[in-house]
């Protein structure tokens, strides 16, 4: 018993709290207002930029468009701004996920390689004659079929391809407007090293699944010719019709067209209604914000808004971009009464490019029964946002 009542006593006396002591350590008391104001500026500086995927990814589109965008408004070079909102917003979009900084540095330098060789041909090139249909048809090929090796060698592939196609019959940029392109690059390279500096490799995205994959090797064929088929179809068409950004078209197909097919019928249908819902948004804030600085303000607040849609709400994606964009072709435009014209053709654009897709996806993947099952039993959980 009375083993028991010593062990009991000292039971207690160990649960009774201790003073605290001073470490011989710490900083002296004349050091701790030092020390907190280092903690909370560590704090404040994590909080700008929150360590999630969704934020993190907000805050490189804020920086990699809102720069280059405000930069060339402000130096009185609306082309200029276009071209490098535009530019920033593809290398966020060519971002590696889970990876080191090595990997998120080669889908960036692919994707400028890409475009800077698309550019420079289109300039060469000068218009649409044979040598460029070649030229063309053999990017779109190689932009489906690289699609079985990964997002930096597909996005690199097809973001050239798109700027082949933009150079060389719409040189509508100044020669100054391209330095831009070089600023738009080296604030995504800077941006990404600091964001990766800070808080690592970037987390994917919660729900994320990767993009469906085709098995066999005549299957990547098949894609990867209907692919470019049907984007070069595209582009053909615009011309003979006369339309200014014949490229729109192209563009449509190649953003929806995955290896899979449920999720490229998905992708179409959200498409088409984010862009319609998108452009009708941007004509009424057109019509809306007289005051550029408005117009200004709205392309910077609408670009962190983006990538929080994503994997999820790849309509609503769409609708943001086609926002942002035409806003910013507003600004870039001579004559502001042609804005009705340019929502009207963009419009035309989204039919004739999700037509073309569609035809694209029965040539890619035929109408199998067990094909389609196959692919929804795989796309079904959700789409990527690329």
């Amino acid at each position: 018993m009375r083993s028991h009542s010593n062990s009991a006593h000292r039971s207690s006396i160990d649960r009774v709290p201790l003073p605290l002591r001073p470490s011989p350590w710490r900083f002296g008391a004349r050091l701790r207002p030092s020390v907190r104001a280092w903690r909370a500026a560590r704090d404040l500086s994590r909080r700008a930029v929150p360590d999630t995927a969704g934020l993190r990814r907000s805050w490189l589109f804020l920086v990699c468009i809102g720069i280059p965008f405000v930069t060339g408004t402000l130096l009185e070079q609306p082309g200029g701004a276009l071209l490098g909102a535009l530019i920033g917003m593809m290398t966020c979009f060519g971002d590696e996920d889970q990876r080191g900084l090595g990997a998120r540095w080669l889908v960036l330098i692919q994707v400028a390689l890409g475009m800077v060789a698309g550019g420079m041909l289109g300039t060469l090139l000068d218009g649409y004659q044979n040598p460029f249909w070649f030229l063309f048809g053999v990017a779109l090929f190689a932009a489906g079929w690289l699609n079985k090796y990964g997002k930096g060698p597909h996005l690199g592939t097809r973001f050239g391809a798109i700027a082949l196609g933009l150079t060389a019959g719409m040189p509508g940029f100044a020669p100054s407007d391209f330095s831009f392109v070089l600023l738009a690059f080296v604030v995504a390279g800077i941006a990404r090293t600091i964001d990766h500096l800070l808080f690592g490799p970037m987390p994917a995205l919660p729900g994320f699944k990767p993009p469906p994959r085709l098995e066999h090797h005549h299957e990547w064929l098949r894609f990867a010719a209907a692919y470019a088929a049907v984007a070069a179809l595209g582009l053909w068409i615009g011309i003979e019709l006369g339309m200014t950004r014949a490229i729109w078209i192209t563009v449509a197909p190649l953003v929806v067209m995955l290896p899979g097919a449920q999720a490229t019928y998905r992708r179409i249908v959200e498409f088409m209604f984010g862009t319609t819902v998108g452009v009708v948004v941007a004509w009424v804030l057109i019509h809306t914000l007289h005051a550029p600085l408005v117009s200004i303000v709205a392309v910077v607040a609408i670009a962190p808004l983006i990538p929080l849609q994503m994997p999820r709400r790849f309509w609503l994606q769409t609708a943001l971009i086609a926002v942002m964009l035409l806003i910013a072709f507003r600004l870039a435009l001579p004559d502001p009464r042609s804005v009705s014209a340019l929502i009207v053709e963009r419009l035309e654009d989204i039919l004739l490019g999700c037509g073309l897709a569609l035809v694209g996806a029965v040539l890619a993947f035929g109408r199998s029964p067990d094909r389609a099952a196959e692919d929804a039993a795989v796309a079904r959980p959700r789409l990527t946002a690329r």
